[in-house]
C-alpha cells in the first residue's frame, strides 16, 4: 500500500507519520510532499492509494488537488487535515470525494479511525476492482471462443444458422443494415509444410493465422477471421466495412503470415454479396469452390484459371495466393458500384484496366465486361463522362482558365480536351461558358 502525506509543514508531516499505527497494515510505502504541484508529479510516478493532505499550501493547495485528483486519479481515498474549520473547506472536501476533514492539532485517535475507514474503503474498491478484471478476462478468455462458434454457425446448417443470425450484429456491434459483404477461406492440407512444422503445436499455429488477420481487419470493425468449427484444417475471414477491398486486406495479412510464419499461404476469395449472414455465407461457398479450383489447378499441374470447372472465370489477376472465384454471381452490383465510386473519387489520375483489376481483385475482362452491363457504357467512357461533367461545374462556377480546368479534371493535353469537350457537347470549352452567360476565362 502506498500513502502520500501532503503538508507544506514538515512538523506536520512527521507527527501525522508517528501518529498512524502503520503495524495495523500491510507494509506501507510513505511518501511526503510540500504543495499541491509536488504532490500531482508524485502520484502521476507512484499512483498512491490514500492522499492526506492539508488544504493551504504554496504552489497548489488542496481544493485543487482534491478536485485533480478526483478527475485524475479517482480510485484514490482522501482525508483532509486542515488548521482551517472553513464549512466551504469542508464542502469543496465532500465534494471531490473527500473520505474525511480533520482538523489541527491532529487528535491521534480520530486521524487512525479516519485511516483506517480509508483502508478499508480503499480494500473493498481495490477487491470490486479485481473481480471485475478477472471476469473480464474470463469473458476474453472465452470471447474467441465464442465468436468462433458464431461465425462457425454462420456458415452451418439451418437450424445453428437460425439462431447465430439472431447474435451476430449485436456480437459485432453491426447497427447498421448490411451492404456489400465478403468472404475468404485457408484451408490447409494434411501434408502442408506448416502443419508439419507446428506438429504438436497447432493450437498455436491457428491462433496465430487468426490474429494476424484480426489485426487487419481492426478486431472486428471491418470483418473478422475465425477458425471454421464445421471444417478441419480451415480458417475463413468474414469482410464487411469495405468488402470491395477484400483483397488489398488479404495481401496485406499475407505479408503478416509470411513475416510470423515464414510463407504466405493460399486463400479463396468469394465475391462480393448483398445482405450479411446470407451474403456471407454465399460468398464463403464461391471461396471454397476458388480454393478447390486453385488445387485441382495444382494437382493437375495447369495453370489455375485453365479449365473453366463451375463455370469460373481466369483467375485473380496480381498476387498469385490468392484465388478469387467470378462465376455468374460474383463481383454483383456492389463491387461495380465501389469501382465507380473510385473512378468518381480519382478522376484527375491516369486510371487504367490494369489499375482497377489489380486493386479490386478481378480480371480486366470481368471488369470490363460486368461493368458495361451495370452502366451500360464501359470504364473509359464513364471516366470521360464524370471528368467532363466536373470540367462543365468549373467552367460554369470559376473564372479558371482552359488550360488549368483540362489539367484539374486529369487532361495533360489543352487541346485534345478541348477536343473531347466539343465532341460531347458540341461547343467549344469557352463557348460553353459564352453560351451560359458566366464571366469568360483568362487566357
Amino acid at each position: 500500500m502506498k500513502v502520500l502525506i501532503v503538508d507544506d509543514e514538515t512538523h506536520v508531516r512527521e507527527a501525522i507519520r508517528l501518529l498512524i499505527d502503520w503495524d495495523r497494515y500491510e507494509p506501507a510505502e510513505v511518501l511526503e510532499a510540500s504543495s499541491g504541484r509536488e504532490a500531482v508529479a508524485l502520484i502521476e510516478r507512484h499512483a498512491p492509494h490514500i492522499v492526506l493532505t492539508d488544504m493551504i499550501m504554496p504552489a497548489g493547495g488542496g481544493i485543487d488537488l482534491l478536485e485533480w485528483i478526483s478527475r485524475s486519479a479517482p480510485d484514490t481515498k482522501t482525508l483532509v487535515i486542515s488548521g482551517h474549520g472553513d464549512f466551504d473547506f469542508a464542502r469543496q472536501t465532500l465534494r471531490y470525494g473527500g473520505m474525511d476533514y480533520l482538523l489541527k492539532p491532529i487528535d491521534a485517535d480520530q486521524l487512525n479511525d479516519s485511516f483506517s475507514r480509508a483502508v478499508q474503503s480503499w480494500m473493498a474498491s481495490e477487491s470490486s476492482r479485481r473481480q471485475m478484471l478477472a471476469q473480464t478476462m474470463e469473458v476474453n478468455r472465452f470471447k474467441p471462443l465464442y465468436r468462433d462458434k458464431l461465425c462457425s454457425d454462420i456458415l452451418g446448417g439451418p437450424a445453428a444458422r437460425e439462431s447465430a443470425e439472431r447474435e451476430f450484429s449485436g456480437e459485432f456491434e453491426l447497427l447498421q443494415p448490411a451492404g456489400t459483404v465478403r468472404s475468404a477461406v485457408i484451408r490447409m492440407d494434411e501434408d502442408s509444410p506448416l502443419l508439419i512444422k507446428y506438429a504438436g503445436r497447432t493450437e498455436l499455429l491457428y491462433f496465430t493465422l487468426v490474429n494476424v488477420a484480426n489485426e487487419v481487419l481492426g478486431r472486428g470493425h471491418d470483418g473478422y477471421a475465425f477458425r471454421n468449427l464445421g471444417r478441419e484444417r480451415e480458417v475463413a475471414i468474414f469482410f464487411w466495412n469495405g468488402a470491395a477491398h477484400a483483397g488489398e486486406r488479404l495481401l496485406r495479412t499475407n505479408a503478416g503470415l509470411e513475416a510470423v510464419l515464414g510463407e504466405p499461404l493460399h486463400f479463396g476469395l468469394g465475391g462480393c454479396a448483398d445482405g450479411l449472414c446470407d451474403g456471407l455465407r454465399a460468398s464463403y461457398l464461391q471461396a471454397e469452390e476458388a480454393l478447390k479450383k486453385r488445387r485441382t489447378a495444382a494437382s493437375e499441374k495447369i495453370a489455375p484459371g485453365a479449365g473453366a470447372g463451375s463455370g469460373a472465370e481466369p483467375d485473380l489477376q496480381g498476387d498469385r495466393y490468392i484465388h478469387a472465384f467470378e462465376g455468374a454471381s460474383a463481383g454483383g452490383p456492389g463491387v461495380m458500384e465501389e469501382i465507380a465510386a473510385h473512378i468518381r473519387e480519382h478522376y484527375r489520375e491516369e486510371l487504367s484496366l490494369q489499375d482497377l483489376a489489380d486493386r479490386f481483385f478481378l480480371s480486366r475482362e470481368y471488369i470490363s465486361r460486368r461493368f458495361k452491363r451495370e452502366f451500360g457504357e464501359n470504364v473509359f467512357d464513364y471516366l470521360a463522362n464524370v471528368r467532363l461533367e466536373r470540367a462543365k461545374r468549373l467552367l460554369l462556377d470559376s473564372e479558371m482558365t482552359v488550360v488549368r480546368i483540362a489539367d484539374l479534371v486529369g487532361y495533360q493535353d489543352e487541346k485534345y480536351f478541348s477536343r473531347v469537350f466539343k465532341k460531347s457537347t458540341g461547343f467549344a470549352p469557352n463557348e460553353f461558358r459564352r453560351e451560359a452567360g458566366t464571366p469568360k476565362g483568362r487566357g
